[in-house]
């Protein structure tokens, strides 16, 4: 029987919450919610689930689950987006000796939140094709190898967890993977034979990592966005062979120096993001050598440690359709105007704002005879830091480039 709130002052109620009396305590309209997993066993009505949500924001109900005995993906003709919030406590080993493939599926986004699962085994899941599979904010602490040995997963996202180290072959290996999300976690270690070569975009932003080997990307030829941002690196990690490239993001980590020439073969690249490190060389901007066919490159490298760049080996063909976004870097006042003026129609319109705007300090001068080291000025530029952050926020324009317009250029779209 169907029973509908009728009150004239909640039609919207009314048109998208209608509840369906059936065995099981399941709430059917666009998305069918089950508080529990022994509700959706109940549950007789498939054939009218295209999303279905087991579990609740309050977490009242968890419980161990066999997901594979419990999810019989091919009673369920139109369901293409499943849900399990905040339900279980444990994923059971299946007593099934075999996996469970549902090639015939309709189901593209498999979602798991504010669960308790901690490991992820080989025998976890189904084995459904799926555009979309997130696992974030599930207090996972280890993926075993092979754990997704015959998944095809367009999309995987482990952000928000307890990883601290991926191992070999226990990620989505076959061609269907194309975007991996390891954000907010505590990586330190990563296996070479972790990723796919199909991967095109890898984001380990706010992990531990120092260092990555160089076979971990070796064969990641077909890589359009590398994230590394808020991590402990020091040093770059072999890039110069990903030709394909179009934004590679660094923020936020120790770096004080890279190869020259590391971008030259990446005629595709639009976004390099070196912002919120430790460069002070003068002659970074030597260093980031671009090919001529390249339409246009943004690189960030507001908040470093500059005082000045050396253009001598810089011509203005080599700077041309490049912008560079400069604000926060301590420049020494009396370098800085020959500087701007060099860099003229090379910088973003924010930034130019920003640092003319009067209410921000730009540069320092280091000819006062404060300190006769220069290591003497760090604590200096510290609070030259500290001062334009806090200037940030009253910034009347949006000082960060938009990566998002380069993300849907090359049809990977926001992971974020």
């Amino acid at each position: 029987m169907l029973s509908c709130v009728t009150s004239a002052t909640v039609v919207l109620f009314i048109v998208f919450y209608c509840l369906k009396t059936v065995i099981s305590d399941c709430r059917h309209s666009y998305l069918t919610v089950c508080d529990t997993f022994e509700d959706f066993k109940n549950y007789k009505d498939v054939d009218s689930i295209s999303e279905l949500m087991i579990g609740s924001e309050k977490g009242t109900n968890m419980t161990s689950v066999d997901l594979m005995k419990t999810l019989f993906l091919d009673r369920y003709h139109k369901l293409t987006t499943l849900k399990i919030i905040r339900a279980l406590n444990k994923l059971e080993n299946t007593q099934y000796a075999y996996l469970c493939f549902y090639s015939n599926s309709p189901l593209q986004y498999f979602i798991l939140y504010g669960n308790i699962l901690q490991t992820i085994d080989s025998n976890h899941f189904p084995v459904v094709p799926l555009k979309r599979m997130s696992l974030v904010n599930n207090q996972i602490e280890f993926v075993k190898p092979w754990a997704f040995r015959s998944h095809e997963i367009e999309n995987l996202d482990l952000s928000d967890n307890l990883l601290e180290a991926i191992e070999s072959e226990s990620l989505p290996l076959k061609n269907a993977s194309k975007v991996i999300t390891i954000r907010n976690n505590k990586l330190s270690h990563i296996d070479p034979g972790s990723f796919s070569p199909s991967l095109e975009a890898l984001n380990l932003d706010n992990n531990k990592l120092r260092y990555i080997q160089d076979e971990v990307l070796e064969d990641l030829v077909n890589l359009k966005e590398l994230t590394l941002s808020h991590n402990n690196f020091n040093v770059f990690p072999k890039i110069d062979h990903l030709t394909q490239l179009v934004i590679f993001d660094i923020s936020h980590n120790k770096i004080t120096t890279f190869k020259k020439g590391i971008f030259e073969k990446m005629d595709k690249l639009r976004f390099v993001d070196l912002s919120n490190n430790q460069i002070t060389s003068d002659l970074v901007l030597e260093w980031i050598s671009i090919p001529n066919k390249q339409p246009t490159l943004t690189v960030s490298l507001a908040l470093n440690r500059l005082r000045n760049v050396n253009l001598d080996n810089v011509g203005q063909a080599s700077l041309q359709n490049q912008t560079f976004v400069l604000y926060g870097n301590p420049w020494d006042c009396n370098r800085w105007p020959k500087v701007k003026t060099a860099l003229s129609g090379h910088e973003s319109k924010c930034d130019v704002e920003f640092l003319s705007s009067g209410s921000v300090p730009y540069c320092i001068n280091y000819l006062s005879g404060s300190y006769p080291f220069d290591g003497l000025w760090d604590q200096e530029i510290d609070t030259f830091h500290k001062t334009v952050k806090e200037s940030e926020k009253k910034a009347g324009c949006i000082l960060a480039p938009n990566r998002h317009e380069w993300l849907h250029h090359i049809n990977v779209g926001c992971v974020a």
